[in-house]
């Protein structure tokens, strides 16, 4: 008798990643928002170790977790040159 083995994290990651570019992207009616999602592409991709360590139940969980991590490290960003603005005036 053979074991039974699950898909690897690494994989379910990326069959997730997949699925939610073709199916969820592609019902989203709004372009900035498709725009929005596919900038989060880079971020899943480039974070998929860390993703692969944690210890969330689902690979969408995951997947949410790295885009607020993404979301807030823009927010950061802007805040940053916002305050270099307001210094300038």
């Amino acid at each position: 008798m053979g074991r039974i083995t699950r898909d690897s994290m690494r994989g379910r990651l990326q069959d997730a990643m997949v699925h939610l570019r073709k199916k969820y992207r592609a019902a989203l009616k709004d372009d900035e928002m498709q725009r929005a999602f596919d900038e989060l592409w880079p971020s899943w991709s480039s974070e998929q170790g860390a993703m692969i360590f944690a210890e969330v139940l689902s690979a969408l969980d995951l997947l949410l977790l790295t885009a607020a991590v993404d979301n807030r490290r823009e927010i950061e960003a802007l805040r940053g040159e916002l305050e270099g603005l307001r210094r300038g005036v």
